[in-house]
């Protein structure tokens, strides 16, 4: 590895992290910047490949890229939100934080248990992949018999799917499809959906600062990993703002829904594999 680049010691290889890393960097920017939150689901796999398969390393190389990018997206589409739909995930989300610190910590603690922590990324991402795949069935299901009716939250969903976020988002930065179930039904504009979940993600991920810096998932190895990789995130956010720009409010729902049929789909996928193999 050149000793140039400030990359952690567990990057096997500098060029495979700098495609990998930078394509996921890029792919979350153009997401949150024009297309959402679930297709960057995709990014995270990339990660994980970029850091030689090491879940933790990029979890905490990948919480400042996003916040970065969450920056860039919500100065793009500033005061553009649905703030009832926002505010309504805030407290769950939270809840769902700390909850999802207790298990990194209970994590970090176990020891000789070979597998324990692959066991249990292994359910969590079966979980959220059979969840993006069973909303993504059931709204094709509703599509078939007319334009079902917008759906509007009341304080107990938001605070559900707020602690289910913020559960998954602290363990593997896999809520886009938790926030696309709760977003998308309500039919928003498509500039106030975009909006709306660069506004959610950017707290959301304030929020999980905490327990990475606690857990030490981020440190001066992360951020100089994190470093490299700004120009990505920079030109990611350029193409996301010029797709959405460019894509109707019809062909863009589709997109969404079909990117995120596909991150279901690779996620139950991951899990399969890895609870086979444990």
């Amino acid at each position: 590895m050149p000793d140039w680049l400030p990359l952690p010691d567990g990057v096997e290889s500098a060029g495979a992290f700098l495609a990998l890393g930078s394509l996921s960097a890029m792919l979350f920017s153009m997401t949150k910047a024009g297309f959402g939150g679930s297709a960057g689901l995709l990014a995270v796999p990339l990660m994980i490949f970029a850091c030689g398969g090491d879940v933790l390393l990029a979890a905490g190389i990948l919480l400042p890229i996003l916040i970065a990018a969450d920056y860039v997206a919500v100065a793009s589409w500033l005061g553009k939100w649905n703030a009832r739909a926002v505010g309504m995930l805030l407290p769950g989300t939270v809840v769902g934080v700390a909850a999802g610190w207790a298990v990194l910590r209970l994590l970090g603690r176990i020891e000789g248990v070979e597998g324990g922590r692959e066991l249990t990324n292994a359910w969590l991402k079966l979980g959220v992949g059979a969840l993006a795949l069973g909303f993504v069935g059931l709204q094709a299901a509703r599509s078939l018999r007319g334009r079902p009716l917008a759906f509007r939250p009341v304080f107990w969903q938001g605070t559900v799917a707020g602690t289910t976020a913020g559960f998954t988002s602290t363990l593997a930065h896999a809520a886009g499809p938790i926030v696309g179930m709760y977003m998308l039904p309500q039919q928003m504009p498509k500039g106030q959906f975009v909006a709306s979940t660069a506004v959610y993600f950017w707290f959301a991920n304030q929020v999980k600062l905490v327990p990475y810096y606690a857990e030490d998932m981020i440190n001066f190895d992360t951020l100089g990993a994190g470093l490299v990789l700004l120009p990505a995130i920079a030109a990611g956010a350029v193409l996301g703002i010029y797709l959405h720009r460019k894509v109707g409010q019809r062909p863009f729902t589709g997109i969404v829904y079909t990117l995120l049929a596909l991150a279901g789909a690779g996620l139950v996928y991951h899990g399969v594999k890895a609870l086979w193999l444990l």
